[in-house]
């Protein structure tokens, strides 16, 4: 998939979500979302992936962007318990250098679904540093 300019929704949609959900946790009392557990919103952005498949036929074969989406979900999750703090700030750097190249290019719909990822991984964990830090 290529843009003809730089697309705004594969960047703060994901992000955007990503973040709220972060701050769940400290607002309501909800007991699968905890303070001190990630797996709750993982779930949930792994169930909104599902919405991959509700994109137009020009974004690729849609099984293969949700692979590549709930492959990046796993492995940025897993970042964070091999390499601490520094896991959380690799994922955003990558994420942070494909939203600006990624749109430039033609890359098929698994890399897709790794930007999408990886920006929705990017929003839970700035918002989490947030939320602990404000609430």
């Amino acid at each position: 998939m290529k843009w003809e300019s730089a697309p705004l929704w594969p960047v703060a949609l994901p992000s955007i979500i990503g973040f709220l959900l972060s701050f769940i946790p400290y607002l309501f009392d909800i007991e699968y979302f905890s303070k001190k557990n990630l797996l709750a919103p993982i779930i949930v952005l792994g169930l909104l992936g599902i919405c991959c498949f509700l994109l137009p036929q020009k974004y690729g074969n849609k099984i293969e962007l949700y692979l590549g989406y709930t492959l990046t979900l796993l492995l940025s999750f897993s970042f964070r318990f091999l390499f601490g703090f520094y896991g959380i700030v690799v994922v955003f750097l990558v994420w942070l250098s494909q939203s600006i190249y990624i749109w430039q290019y033609n890359y098929p719909p698994f890399r897709i679904g790794i930007w999408l990822a990886l920006g929705a991984m990017s929003g839970l964990y700035i918002g989490g540093i947030l939320a602990y830090n404000l609430l």
